[in-house]
């Protein structure tokens, strides 16, 4: 066999042997949690699949350098001293960069997601990208959206959805 086709071959056999080991750890929300954000906030779905799949992917998994927002390990909660002059350990230049290796790739610094109402704020001031289009969404969209993100984690949502008048109560 000539020593092409054993390198075509060969690489289309690590190719395949990379798919499988990426198939069995896929990332973002599970194909049940995602199931039940469609049917249970189909607007929400539709404004995600138009607003936020082209940068984070079709389930939230993460695309190119942007952080994945769904599924397990995904939206961890953040740590950090609202007052750096709190606590001198707060702006310790080794604390910060052990804080920065705990973010996801490509996310900026921000106060941690405990609560619906912290997700609304993060995602209403800052998306979608680009920044000239950070906020741009009318209020609704974003409601919609975060029910459809919330329930493709597996939260329990209140009867009516979350709300700006429930938010705050949703914990993460």
């Amino acid at each position: 066999m000539a020593p092409s086709r054993i390198f075509v071959r060969a690489s289309a056999a690590i190719a395949c042997a990379l798919v499988t080991a990426c198939a069995s750890t896929p990332r973002g929300a599970t194909e049940a949690n995602f199931a039940r954000a469609k049917s249970g906030a189909p607007a929400g779905a539709t404004l995600f699949a138009r607003e936020c799949a082209g940068c984070h992917g079709a389930r939230g998994e993460v695309v190119n350098s942007t952080p994945q927002i769904l599924g397990e390990g995904a939206l961890p909660e953040y740590p950090r001293a609202r007052d750096l002059n709190a606590s001198p350990a707060a702006g310790d230049p080794e604390s910060l960069k052990l804080e920065a290796q705990s973010r996801p790739p490509g996310a900026p610094w921000r106060d941690p997601f405990r609560t619906a109402r912290d997700l609304h704020n993060y995602v209403s001031q800052h998306m979608p990208l680009p920044k000239d289009r950070a906020g741009s969404l009318p209020p609704d969209d974003y409601w919609a959206i975060l029910n459809f993100m919330l329930l493709a984690h597996g939260v329990q949502l209140p009867p009516e959805g979350v709300t700006a008048q429930n938010a705050a109560a949703v914990k993460l």
